[in-house]
């Protein structure tokens, strides 16, 4: 008998019989929690595999396959490696820091042969761009990669209350970071501290700047936090209570107040499941915009 977390879970997707009964079946074969495949990639792959491998089946059944996996949010986030901003797509967002505490918002207007168009977004520094400034714009690949180069703005162009900035190509792109899951941008108020007895280690007030369901950055003043060191990091997200262990993996010198880098570590499949669906969510409401 299946548990009642498991028909719940599989309900907040909307499976339809066909898809609880295959996750099911499959489960049960290799002798592993439905619920599980319900929040855990690997465990579904897993199933896929035993799936395709199994002397039953004639043919694959892709619909079911695929419809499982966007209902699930298991669609893949592949990111291409960019190595010269000719390779910019139009519409990517980006930032322009001035220095390590000022930067103002762009998105791509126009990738020319011999130039980049961009578009500066509403924020109170648009006014501290002008020409012949350099700075580094820092952007990201499809959640999952992180790039920065260095540039100089060689024109402003005014149209109205719209500015535009001009920029010429780079093959100096350098990769800040590779993530493992899409990490999307938040402002959220968290607490942390250093793992061990309370009374030792009290709790920091912080602001998690972005989240996925590996790790997240936090924003804090005079921390006294290094890396490696483990953290207890309590936050609330989507009207659930996240409390997790975390792995300071670095400290983000170019974001201006103090951030910290965490890793997850320990992590329950329901918290992981919460971060997943919420950072979709903030995906596909992005792309919509």
């Amino acid at each position: 008998m299946q548990s009642s977390d498991f028909f719940n879970t599989a309900k907040i997707y909307h499976l339809n019989a066909e898809e609880i009964n295959f996750l099911i079946h499959y489960s049960e074969k290799l002798c592993l929690d439905p619920l599980r495949a319900l929040v855990n990639r690997q465990i579904f792959e897993k199933i896929i595999e035993a799936y395709k491998k199994d002397i039953t089946t004639i043919t694959i059944n892709k619909e079911l396959i695929n419809s499982l996996k966007k209902k699930l949010n298991f669609t893949s986030f592949l990111a291409n490696t960019i190595y010269s901003t000719k390779d910019i797509q139009k519409d990517q967002k980006a930032k322009f820091y001035l220095d390590r505490f000022q930067f103002a918002p762009l998105q791509l207007q126009d990738n020319q042969k011999n130039y980049l168009l961009w578009k500066a977004l509403l924020h109170r520094n648009v006014n501290l761009l002008k020409e012949n400034i350099s700075g580094e714009i820092i952007f990201e690949e499809r959640y999952l990669i992180a790039y920065k180069f260095t540039t100089t703005i060689t024109e402003i162009y005014k149209y109205g209350d719209e500015i535009f900035v001009k920029t010429p190509h780079s093959d100096n792109i350098i990769v800040l970071a590779k993530r493992k899951y899409p990490r999307v941008e938040v402002d959220l108020e968290g607490f942390v501290r250093k793992s061990g007895k309370l009374r030792d280690n009290p709790f920091y007030k912080c602001r998690i700047c972005n989240i996925s369901e590996g790790g997240a950055k936090i924003c804090i003043q005079n921390a006294p936090f290094k890396e490696n060191e483990k953290l207890i990091l309590r936050f609330k997200l989507a009207f659930e209570d996240i409390d997790t262990e975390s792995i300071v993996e670095a400290e983000i010198t170019y974001d201006g107040m103090e951030s910290y880098g965490l890793k997850f570590v320990g992590m329950d499949e329901y918290s992981r499941h919460v971060i997943r669906k919420f950072v979709t969510s903030q995906i596909n409401k992005n792309a919509q915009l």
